[in-house]
């Protein structure tokens, strides 16, 4: 049954829709274990993973706007390489705290693709750098507001050179993909490799499988000890809500910095926290979050649970707070 895409495309004509993706069940979206889908403009629950799901209004409509977002990402690199008559592109694979991972559908089946990951060639009139460029391409095809959180693979494909990145969701709506997609799916990792059967995406799926997976018992070495945990997360939820961007060090009780790494998280759960946030000792019994620019947040009992997986994935890779 052919339709039309709600947006048109960039010359402001319909694009027709010849066999459009079908919406999945909506119980489909909590479910880890099923494959979840939404067409166009098409419905959605009020949160997925504790994280709600909400159209991203003030997304970036420069490419300085974009650059700064990508600045957030804090990750080594190593160079692209390159191949003589491929342009450079850039995307990226977007995990979710329960392991699955969205996926996009182009629209008419565009360059031979029924299913791949968001990603785009480099505009030179745009002078886009490979991390703000796939910022931009993720939500452009797929309506999601991602952070970036590692190097994934480079791709040699049909007509470019693609630089995957790894990602994390923190907020847009899957529903408001523009024209170039029909869909926008998020997929189990057992059904990963025959949902995404192009060729090109082998290796990107081969890189995702042998990303580190970890578990809660990985990162937490007795329950008890949790509501300390929690009160870092409220701190560093709540600096990124006040701030837009996550915090650079947590100054925090000399007595919680002896306790929490000897009788709460493991070493390697302690060693990751610390890769990320500079842990200062103070003698205040409180927790600050502050940036590099001296902005700070203090903790309060105002922490919200659905917050806590996307602060423990930044963190740990693990969305254990749920």
């Amino acid at each position: 049954m052919k339709t039309h895409h709600p947006r048109k495309n960039d010359k402001g004509q319909p694009v027709e829709l010849f066999h459009p993706s079908q919406p999945t069940d909506q119980s489909t979206w909590s479910q880890a274990q099923e494959l979840a889908t939404v067409a166009p403009q098409g419905p959605m629950p009020e949160q997925v993973n504790h994280l709600a799901i909400a159209s991203w209004r003030d997304a970036p409509k420069t490419a300085k706007g974009w650059e700064q977002l990508s600045n957030a990402s804090d990750f080594v690199e190593p160079p692209m390489k390159t191949v003589v008559g491929k342009p450079p592109a850039s995307g990226a694979v977007v995990i979710e705290p329960d392991g699955r991972v969205w996926v996009v559908s182009p629209s008419n089946g565009f360059g031979g693709y029924t299913h791949t990951f968001p990603k785009g060639k480099l505009d030179p009139k745009e002078g886009l750098s490979l991390r703000a460029n796939a910022l931009k391409e993720v939500f452009e095809e797929s309506g999601l507001q991602v952070e970036l959180t590692g190097y994934l693979c480079d791709s040699v494909r049909s007509t470019s050179v693609t630089r995957f990145y790894s990602a994390m969701r923190v907020g847009g709506n899957p529903a408001d993909m523009e024209w170039e997609s029909q869909g926008t799916h998020l997929v189990p990792m057992a059904q990963l490799a025959q949902f995404v059967s192009h060729p090109n995406d082998e290796i990107v799926v081969q890189s995702l499988r042998q990303l580190p997976r970890m578990s809660k018992s990985d990162i937490v070495s007795y329950q008890w000890g949790l509501d300390s945990v929690r009160r870092i997360l409220a701190t560093i939820a709540g600096f990124r809500r006040q701030y837009g961007h996550w915090p650079k060090r947590l100054l925090m009780d000399r007595g919680m910095v002896e306790a929490i790494p000897a009788q709460i998280l493991t070493p390697l759960g302690w060693d990751m926290l610390n890769q990320k946030l500079e842990i200062i000792p103070i003698d205040e019994g409180t927790l600050f979050g502050e940036g590099s620019a001296g902005e700070r947040f203090e903790y309060g009992d105002h922490f919200h649970l659905k917050e806590g997986p996307s602060v423990t994935f930044w963190i740990w890779g693990v969305g254990f707070m749920h």
